[in-house]
């Protein structure tokens, strides 16, 4: 029962990224339910690739995804944020992910 929970939820986020990425005006609806304004938004919007399901499906496939979030909990471990780097691969489900768009 667990996973066909996480099955849902996961397709659900897969779908909101994906229009996401198809609809840029979606920056500053967001700034409007956070009630920041639109350039805020916009500026910390700037930081962020906003990835496809099926380009993180291809960069999970090919282990970009795994050596991409080593490197993140490298950067917090450096910044004093985290006391150690766990594996992705205890917390990343690259295999549910996939399975799921692929559904």
């Amino acid at each position: 029962m667990p996973e066909k929970k996480n099955t849902k939820v996961i397709k659900v986020l897969q779908q909101a990224n994906d229009w996401r990425k198809k609809h840029p005006e979606s920056i500053a609806l967001t700034a409007k339910i956070l009630h920041l304004s639109e350039a805020q938004a916009k500026s910390d919007a700037s930081h962020v690739e906003t990835l496809s399901t099926g380009e993180l499906v291809a960069r999970t496939e090919s282990g970009e995804m795994g050596r991409w979030l080593k490197k993140l909990g490298d950067f917090f471990l450096r910044n004093e944020q985290l006391e150690k780097n766990p594996d992705p691969a205890d917390y990343y489900t690259g295999a549910l992910y996939r399975k799921v768009h692929s559904q």
